[in-house]
Parts: structure tokens; sequence; C-alpha cells
């Protein structure tokens, strides 16, 4: 294939959005599991997670804009990833039942008034700092 043949390009674009989602998705997974470990609050790792795939990104070859839309979109998806997890993890708590059986049968509706519940100014502070900080290392030359 050429340089010029869109079929190129749109390879190009799947596997960027594939990292874009995969990251995301680990990062968030990661932070979950982090979270559970320990009693303190965990809201700050988002930013070194957020940096952790701003590099990756970098490592993959996305750089400037292309590398800061990737980093900020996938730290987007970690922090509502991870925002799903803590839910299902209150639900599934609260009701004691398995966090597995949570995870598939929790509706979004109330995860997402889970959510709303939980998150405050420090989380919306942490992640904009995160979201600045993967902009930052993803517009570097």
């Amino acid at each position: 294939m050429s340089a010029d043949d869109p079929r190129r390009n749109r390879h190009n674009l799947f596997a960027m959005l594939a990292n874009v989602l995969l990251g995301g998705l680990a990062a968030g997974a990661l932070w979950c599991v982090l979270s559970l470990t320990t009693d303190h609050d965990t809201t700050f790792l988002v930013v070194p997670l957020a940096l952790a795939i701003a590099w990756f990104l970098r490592w993959q070859g996305y750089r400037e804009r292309t590398g800061a839309f990737c980093a900020v979109g996938a730290t987007l998806i970690a922090f509502v990833y991870a925002q799903y997890l803590f839910a299902a993890v209150n639900m599934a708590q609260l009701l004691g039942f398995p966090l597995r059986d949570t995870l598939f049968r929790m509706d979004f509706g109330l995860a997402w008034q889970l959510v709303r519940a939980h998150l405050g100014i420090r989380d919306a502070a942490f992640l904009t700092t995160a979201c600045a900080a993967a902009l930052w290392i993803g517009l570097r030359k």
C-alpha cells in the first residue's frame, strides 16, 4: 500500500482508536484495582495515569495534536470507566452481590446516579489537571 492509499489511513485510524480505547480502559481498571486495595482517597491517581497514557501514546508514535487528542480522550475514558467501576463496587457492597454479577446487571441510569452522588469539585479538579497534563505531554515536540 502506498502512503496515499485510503485503506492505509483507515488502518491508522483504527489503530489510533484502539490505542485510545484500550489504554483508557486499562488505566481505569488499574485505578479501580489500586483504589480497592487502599482505604485512602485515590482520586489523585488520575494524574499519573494520564501521564502514563500520554507517554505510552507518544511511544506509539502519536505526537503533537493527534497525540494530545488521543491522550485527553484516553484520560476521559479512564475516568468514566473507573467511575462506572466504583459505582458497581459500591452497589455490590450495599446489596451483598458479587461484583461480577453487579457489573453485568447494573442499569446505566443507576450507575449514573451513583457516580453523580459521589463526584465532587476535587474530582473535577484532578480530572482537569490530568487532562491538562496529558495535553501537555501530547503537544510536546
